[in-house]
């Protein structure tokens, strides 16, 4: 199935953990690991550095269930679904099996497409008719691009999200820097509408979602590292973490490892909806560079 898509030291697939599929890229910019259930991408690791995203160790690897950490693709709602709160939060793409469309690899970067479509299973949670394609790019960065299609004859309606589960040396002690003076709503007090004032040291718990579309830049002290998160046809940001006591009521976060993450996320969500006609498309796209901070 897979064998077309295979290069020599460069990607290769393998049945991981729960015997979901699984695929490796390497390359020049490091190594990246995806399960093809939700083209989740669970680990970046730049070369000569440490991971960039947190995995719970109590994460469920099993088919149609969410995996808890690295960059889960919310699509084609984000957060509860609008209308009925009954169905999968977050949608359905992250719990769907992906199809490998093609790989490419040279002595600059290494690419890997997924493509999910359309099916009687999709059309029961949702009525849209739909290419989703995500394209995964290593190289000096981290690059994904998610782009949805419309296939249909009606127009359709999405918030999105890339979920990302950055690993941190402690989530209370860190700086965001490029939300101040943005606008935010935040969930905790039922979407309250701030602004944020100065630059966002996280304090959890904290979950808001900023209305711009500029890039951010988390700095961790504890890891010695800066990472600037570029992004593109993204209007919304959003910065997460549960904290001590919602997380310990997560069967899918351990105890304690709450800390270890910071969810900052680059998507469309609350009133951000996009909106495809048939025969439109919209591309969502993320870049991630990591540079180390010296002493």
């Amino acid at each position: 199935m897979f064998e077309p898509f295979t290069l020599p030291d460069r990607i290769r697939f393998y049945a991981g953990e729960g015997q979901l599929p699984e695929c490796e890229m390497t390359g020049p910019g490091g190594r990246v690991r995806i399960c093809l259930q939700g083209a989740q991408v669970l680990s970046y690791e730049p070369e000569y550095k440490q991971d960039v995203f947190w995995v719970s160790s109590t994460s469920r690897y099993q088919l149609g269930k969410a995996i808890r950490g690295g960059i889960p693709v919310c699509w084609p709602w984000f957060g509860d679904h609008p209308e009925n709160p009954e169905l999968p939060a977050h949608g359905f793409a992250r719990t769907s099996l992906w199809e490998v469309r093609s790989s490419f690899a040279d002595t600059e970067v290494t690419r890997l497409q997924l493509g999910l479509t359309d099916s009687p299973s999709s059309e029961q949670l949702w009525p849209g008719h739909f290419e989703l394609i995500l394209d995964i790019e290593l190289g000096e960065q981290l690059v994904l691009s998610l782009t949805t299609s419309n296939t249909g004859s009606q127009t359709f309606n999405i918030t999105e999200a890339l979920h990302t589960y950055y690993a941190v040396g402690a989530a209370d002690n860190l700086q965001i820097e490029g939300l101040r003076a943005h606008r935010y709503q935040d969930k905790l007090e039922n979407f309250a509408v701030k602004t944020q004032e100065e630059e966002l040291a996280p304090q959890p718990p904290l979950d808001r979602v900023y209305d711009t579309d500029q890039p951010v830049t988390l700095i961790d002290p504890l890891l010695k590292r800066r990472i600037r998160i570029d992004k593109s046809s993204s209007a919304s940001t959003i910065v997460w973490n549960p904290g001590a006591d919602i997380a310990a009521g997560m069967a899918d976060v351990g105890s304690g490892e709450e800390t270890g993450f910071i969810c900052i996320e680059a998507g469309n969500a609350r009133e951000r909806v996009i909106r495809l006609a048939p025969e439109e498309s919209h591309c969502l796209k993320m870049a991630i560079q990591v540079e180390t901070i010296d002493d």
